[in-house]
């Protein structure tokens, strides 16, 4: 997982021309040049060691000597954008992983699995609860069994922004801006997920939709019409879903919930006020995903060659209902690569967001990304807020580690380097905004392509990281965590940080 970067964005000020916006960066700490806080009290460790041993103790100098420079080597010396230390602890791992049978999965009808109905992964500990909505209907809540959150799936209809005026637009963004400020004084939300999944439908589901809704009575020169229209639609079609997925955590509301159902009851009471809020950021809500819904978007994720199948059972709900289960969701068979993932009938990749744009850009700046192209593309917004208490400390101690930086260089004699000193700006600017109200927190992106065939892949991969680079996104391929890049991108309440955090807890 890259390191994700503030979240807050400035309006740039011009004259004339487009309204743009930026000043995102990364958390750097008060580590000496790109090193991080951690690492560079590391090397600092690597190099006095010795010298202290040289007093201290002089047989063990010599070889804390050689210890500490493989320490600095790994931690100075950079492969692809991240340190060798990184490179050697993921290349372990997934060697480790993959000596003991975790990085495949192989299922079928005939399997006896104790806990067959998991999905593989980061996914395993995530099953649905389809719950009340207090409104008359049902929808389903995600419930991840390791952490004890839940997250809550709303099917969302941007607006878009093509025949919009530049004034409403920026109202649009305005309000999307007040919405991620408030999720910091809503103590039990975790993190967001914003996920836009396209895929080329090829036409079949243009003509099934018109057939379906065609009226028998209608005049027959308005059904020719229509039957025309789908016909001579057949490549130009795509599927767009937009979804927002919202993760709460009951164990921080006050008072604790003593049981699940309480947590349930907790977390519902928080969805309609985001919903609302949606509609000031350009966004309808057409409702709460259902149970069945969400399997049949996982299970086109993993096996793209039934999506068809899918599509046309989303449209009939009671058949919906009766054939798909949570133990359908999952693939049949699963193996994942050092670079990608092989699932049923997809082959797929991932890559995170490595660096945020460095210059202010226009709003549509991600388009390109979103677009829908010849290959499914799923792209995830990842929001995690801070607490509007702590807001504070964050962005007054990255003005601070700036000035201890500053000071180095000052000391050390070396010359401050532009980006420095405009890293250094944007920090207090970011403190700035945040004693005017300005919400703080980190972001990241997940994104993932997906072809049926292997010679296809390279066509694919190509095509998103241009697209990436037209949106102004550096991504960085997931190599060694595919398949936690792949549960990631699925938008259903999976953060990989988080399930870092809790790694020491098995």
């Amino acid at each position: 997982m890259t390191r994700a970067g503030r979240s807050e964005g400035r309006v740039a000020e011009t004259v004339a021309g487009p309204r743009l916006y930026g000043n995102w960066r990364s958390e750097r700490g008060w580590g000496v040049g790109s090193l991080s806080t951690s690492a560079t009290v590391t090397v600092f460790l690597a190099v006095l060691a010795p010298v202290l041993a040289v007093s201290l103790a002089p047989v063990a100098a010599l070889p804390l000597a050689g210890v500490g420079a493989v320490v600095v080597a790994g931690l100075v010396v950079r492969i692809g954008g991240v340190t060798a230390a990184e490179v050697l602890t993921r290349r372990v791992r997934f060697h480790r992983a993959r000596a003991a049978g975790w990085t495949q999965l192989s299922a079928g009808v005939l399997t006896d699995h104790p806990r067959g109905h998991d999905l593989p992964g980061l996914l395993a500990p995530i099953v649905p609860l389809d719950v009340d909505d207090g409104r008359g209907g049902r929808h389903a809540l995600l419930w991840d069994r390791r952490t004890g959150t839940l997250s809550a799936v709303l099917r969302c209809s941007p607006i878009g922004v093509d025949l919009a005026d530049p004034g409403q637009v920026d109202a649009w963004i305005a309000g999307w801006g007040a919405l991620l400020a408030d999720l910091g004084h809503q103590p039990l939300v975790t993190h967001i997920a914003v996920t836009v999944d396209t895929t080329p439908s090829g036409g079949t589901t243009v003509r099934d939709h018109v057939a379906a809704a065609l009226d028998p009575n209608a005049p027959m020169l308005a059904r020719r019409v229509l039957e025309e229209l789908a016909a001579v639609t057949p490549a130009t079609a795509a599927e767009v879903d937009a979804r927002l997925t919202v993760t709460l955590d009951p164990r921080r509301a006050q008072p604790r919930p003593p049981d699940l159902l309480a947590a349930v009851v907790d977390a519902g009471r928080w969805l309609p006020g985001i919903e609302t809020a949606l509609a000031g950021c350009g966004v309808a809500v057409l409702g709460r995903a259902s149970t069945g819904w969400l399997i049949g978007r996982i299970r086109a994720a993993f096996d793209p060659a039934a999506r068809p199948d899918l599509t046309y059972l989303e449209n009939h709900q009671a058949e919906q209902a009766a054939l798909l289960e949570w133990a359908e969701a999952g693939p049949v068979a699963a193996l994942e690569f050092w670079d990608s993932y092989r699932h049923d009938s997809g082959l797929s990749v991932s890559w995170a967001l490595r660096e945020a744009p460095r210059q202010a850009v226009a709003a549509r700046v991600l388009a390109p990304l979103f677009t829908p192209g010849p290959f499914p593309r799923r792209v995830t917004w990842l929001y995690e807020p801070y607490p509007a208490d702590q807001a504070a400390a964050r962005v007054e101690a990255e003005v601070s580690a700036g000035q201890i930086r500053r000071a180095w260089a000052a000391r050390t004699r070396r010359d401050e380097t532009q980006r420095e000193r405009d890293d250094r700006d944007r920090a207090v600017q970011s403190a700035r905004e945040e004693a005017e109200g300005a919400g703080v927190g980190r972001f990241t992106t997940y994104v993932t392509t997906t072809v049926t065939e292997p010679d296809l892949l390279a066509a694919a991969v190509a095509d998103l990281e241009q697209r990436a680079g037209q949106a102004k996104l550096r991504l960085r391929r997931l190599r060694g965590s595919q398949a936690a890049g792949f549960a990631a991108a699925l938008g259903v309440g999976v953060n990989p940080a988080t399930a870092a955090r809790h790694r020491t807890g098995r």
